[in-house]
């Protein structure tokens, strides 16, 4: 004859205890902790105690029903070892499918679960499971027995497990979505790590060479750092590489574009202000020197900034002290300082529009950046790469570019740099409807200069025009590659990317005899 005996919640109901005090005051607890093991090892061990179960289990899961976490324990808070083989799978399989709690007195005697294998295996008596859930959503389970006692959950006992579940569910979600930001955090901190790594900056010419090297010599510095170069050339991804390759990379990288923000609001932003200091100052402000404490501080066409506020920035590089628009009060920072201009500074400092010594603060470090027109070689390892990038973005199978694009590619002088060529990428990407970019899925710009230096555009229109400098090149490039392949016209076809039944109709096209390569290069 099975023993019958009361829980804990009813003999202390019955002494007269506050439960729901103590329901209170350990749902407090739960809500605090922060890890989620740690969560549910005492959202258990809670359980098991004010219920009078023996052993209980949680269990969590993701999105896609996946088991992510489970907490197994026993009345000693000990943990169970083989839960799975100890515990009614069929009693939570019934929970996780109905949404709904199952309570049973004793399941030995319970015609719906007394055949079930895992009851009959396990002797199990008291039993009660419920759900996690989060408004209809169920993401985990509450399992709780006992083996030695029947009717441990009673109605009551039931009902008063179902008020602590409810502080179970909202703790286990809250830490959930707590470990999912900080994986989503930890997830992007790599991202930005793996990004702006020296080896992910593309760019095999010399000088780009030269300027990787010197970056990672001062990457781990707190030396200012000047970068210079035209508009598209990359200045802030190298400014980004210094940054993330630092001691400084868990803080804060600010970007300022100086050139963006009107003279007399960047004073504010990049210092602060206090309520009252001007009209619509309705609040203390922090600038972006606070906000990139411990940080870096990236100042971009710093050639756009005032003299008079350079002066206020002159203080800053100095002694790291700076005081918000309409306060004297000094502030402190710790920012790394690293400059860009798309202009001559040294020459502005002739004109009297940069200050001199603000130049030799910001200058402890130089890097030229090179126009793409001077790294040539980079532009076919440029265009690959964004192309494989937007071609992912664009959810579109793999694109490659044929040799005629890249060699139109190659001839373009880039008067907006990489910033050019990635929009000119994003446009063939967009354009293509098959695996192959040609010069036909590429803008009007490439053409211009050959177009210029080709033709007379009085008497063309340019549709005709580009046609015709499209037919130089082709015709260009063929026997070109027949004087490479010496003559072969199967080798020549593969250097050109196009089968040799085309590449046959472009030379019948363009009255090209390949037996004439051959003799010529023997």
């Amino acid at each position: 004859m099975n023993k019958t005996k009361k829980s804990l919640f009813v003999e202390s109901h019955n002494k007269g205890g506050n439960i729901y005090q103590q329901l209170f005051e350990i749902g407090k607890r739960l809500l605090t902790e922060s890890e989620v093991d740690k969560m549910l090892s005492s959202a258990i061990d809670s359980a098991i105690q004010i219920s009078g179960a023996e052993r209980g289990m949680i269990i969590l899961f993701d999105d896609k029903g996946e088991k992510i976490f489970q907490t197994a324990r026993k009345l000693n808070s000990e943990n169970l070892h083989d839960p799975e083989f100890e515990i009614s799978q069929s009693i939570i399989n019934t929970v996780i499918a109905e949404h709904k709690a199952i309570c049973i007195e004793n399941a030995l005697e319970t015609s719906k679960y007394k055949k079930k294998k895992s009851v009959e295996k396990l002797k199990l008596l008291s039993v009660i499971c419920l759900p996690l859930l989060h408004g209809n959503k169920l993401f985990g389970v509450v399992y709780l027995d006992n083996r030695t006692f029947t009717g441990i959950f009673q109605p009551e006992t039931c009902r008063f497990v179902k008020e602590f579940t409810n502080f179970i569910s909202l703790a286990a979600y809250q830490a959930l979505e707590r470990k999912k930001l900080q994986n989503q955090k930890n997830e992007l901190e790599e991202e930005l790590r793996g990004k702006y790594k020296f080896e992910s900056i593309i760019g095999h010419h010399p000088k780009m060479v030269e300027i990787l090297k010197l970056v990672s010599q001062v990457a781990d510095t707190d030396a200012t750092v000047l970068i210079q170069g035209e508009t598209g050339t990359g200045k802030e991804l190298i400014a980004q590489a210094l940054h993330y390759n630092s001691s400084r990379k868990d803080k804060p990288f600010v970007p300022v574009n100086c050139g963006a923000i009107p003279e007399h609001l960047l004073e504010s932003e990049l210092f602060g202000h206090v309520r009252g200091a001007f009209t619509g100052a309705i609040k203390d402000k922090a600038g972006w020197f606070e906000s990139a404490n411990g940080g870096t501080i990236f100042l971009d066409e710093i050639n756009d900034m005032s003299p008079a506020l350079q002066v206020r920035l002159l203080r800053v590089l100095q002694t790291g002290e700076y005081s918000r628009v309409g306060s004297t009060e000094i502030c402190y920072c710790d920012v790394r300082v690293v400059s860009a201009s798309s202009k001559n500074l040294q020459q502005l400092i002739k004109t009297g529009d940069f200050r001199e010594e603000v130049y030799y603060r910001l200058n402890v470090v130089e890097i030229e950046l090179p126009p793409l027109r001077d790294r040539t070689s980079d532009i076919p390892l440029l265009a690959r790469f964004y192309l494989k990038e937007f071609t992912k973005q664009a959810g579109k199978k793999k694109l490659s570019l044929s040799v005629n694009a890249e060699s139109l590619l190659l001839s373009y002088n880039y008067p907006g740099n990489i910033r050019e060529l990635v929009n000119i990428i994003q446009r063939t990407v967009i354009l293509a409807e098959e695996d192959l970019v040609d010069v036909s899925h590429l803008p009007a710009s490439i053409f211009q200069n050959q177009i210029s230096t080709k033709t007379d555009c009085k008497t063309e229109t340019f549709q005709i025009a580009k046609q015709r400098v499209l037919e130089d090149f082709e015709k260009e490039f063929i026997i070109n590659t027949l004087k490479i392949s010496n003559g072969n016209i199967t080798q020549a076809a593969k250097m050109s990317g196009m089968n040799v039944k085309n590449f046959f109709v472009k030379m019948k096209k363009y009255g090209i005899k390949p037996g004439f390569y051959k003799q010529k290069n023997s």
